[in-house]
């Protein structure tokens, strides 16, 4: 249970940070989560320290981080805190924070009379003059990162990797053959089938002086499902990305009915670059908001819903959704856009490589609002774990 509990914070500290433009994916934070079983966790400076270490990548990041570990696991500036968190948190941790926030509101109103009426001490302004002033040149750091990531991803080039690309292929073609959908009106000729079919029949009686001789048969006809492959290629999922549109390439050599988008804080259909067949693994760019930003999970989907539902989702399609969860963004139509792709196609599986902590629970906001439309939840995210997922995978309607 301690150990449980610990990953949760962990992994709400990691969010913590990314808000604050730290570069923190899924393996940083199973970094951590591994680093800090090797140290006395009760320790406060060494648990510091060690977080310090995983976590930060230059001397700018290590003062900024000193700071929200503070505010995080400290609780001082809780109210600040607990509105960053509120994306990331549960209905029930939310509610919970409520009082506390307006504790604070109440005493910042307090200190704010106080200071009109010259009743607060003078070094008790000057603290908060200089905490202020801290926090503005933080938040500029916050966001010159957030605005160099997104003027890189137009000029970023995103790559299929070479390597594990047989595997990736295998898994590609089990699943592919695994995945057979039925056709409701829709027959075809056969040796051994479940109705007779009747046209054929007659026709090759009138050989035999109009007597039935040979009875021909019909069975019905299944058709390859048609993939639909929504990636997430925000901050947090970088190291997944590539695998996963590694994947939707492998399943393209298999089946022609293959359409992908990526997202990040807006949504971009890539299936032209990446389906281009050339000598060389095809090599995708001016790919925009829709690589290396933030995360809004919901928006892209309620985009996706809105602009390509009525072409793409339908009874034989499958809908593969490679997500974190995490999303920061509005997620009012999260729910409604989810049950559209549930209603319309044959299945949606979700993968999440977040599934490979231990002790991970998808409690985060979008997570929670996609759960009970999702048909498989599992954490593919390399060759081999695609392959497994093919193997034990088997839709069929």
């Amino acid at each position: 249970m301690l150990t449980r509990t610990l990953s949760n914070h962990i992994l709400k500290f990691c969010l913590h940070l990314r808000n604050r433009g730290f570069l923190i994916g899924p393996q940083e934070t199973m970094d951590s989560i591994r680093a800090v079983q090797t140290i006395d966790i009760f320790n406060r400076n060494q648990f510091q320290a060690c977080l310090r270490l995983v976590l930060c990548s230059s001397i700018e990041e290590q003062s900024i981080f000193d700071h929200a570990f503070k505010e995080f696991f400290l609780n001082s500036k809780e109210n600040r805190v607990s509105k960053e968190m509120l994306h990331y948190l549960s209905v029930e941790e939310q509610s919970g924070l409520k009082e506390t926030s307006g504790q604070k509101e109440a005493q910042d109103h307090e200190k704010e009379v106080g200071r009109k009426q010259g009743t607060t001490p003078l070094g008790r302004l000057g603290t908060q003059s200089k905490d202020n002033e801290f926090v503005g040149e933080e938040r500029n750091l916050s966001w010159f990162a957030s605005k160099t990531a997104f003027k890189q991803s137009d000029e970023f080039q995103a790559y299929i990797p070479p390597d594990e690309l047989g595997d990736m292929e295998a898994a590609a073609k089990i699943l592919v053959r695994k995945i057979a959908l039925k056709r409701a009106q829709s027959y075809q000729s056969a040796k051994k089938g479940s109705r007779l079919n009747f046209r054929k029949t007659i026709r090759g009686s009138l050989q035999t002086g109009g007597y039935p001789v040979r009875l021909y048969w019909k069975k019905q006809k299944r058709q390859g499902a048609k993939f639909v492959l929504l990636c997430d290629a925000s901050r947090s999922m970088s190291l997944y990305a590539h695998c996963f549109l590694q994947f939707a390439y492998a399943l393209s050599k298999y089946t022609k009915h293959v359409e992908v988008f990526l997202f990040s804080t807006k949504i971009k259909r890539v299936t032209d670059q990446l389906l281009e067949r050339r000598a060389d693994l095809p090599v995708l760019s001016q790919l925009g908001d829709s690589w290396g930003g933030g995360t809004c999970i919901g928006e892209s989907i309620y985009s996706f819903v809105q602009d390509f539902g009525l072409q793409l989702l339908h009874q034989d399609t499958v809908v593969l959704i490679a997500s974190d969860g995490l999303d920061a963004g509005d997620i009012t139509h999260m729910a409604w856009a989810m049950g559209e792709i549930q209603r319309k196609t044959s299945a949606v599986i979700w993968l999440n490589p977040l599934l490979k902590i231990d002790g991970y629970e998808p409690t985060a906001r979008a997570m929670k609002a996609a759960l009970k439309y999702i048909d498989l939840f599992d954490e593919a995210s390399d060759a081999h774990s695609f392959l497994e997922l093919a193997k034990k995978i088997k839709i069929r309607r």
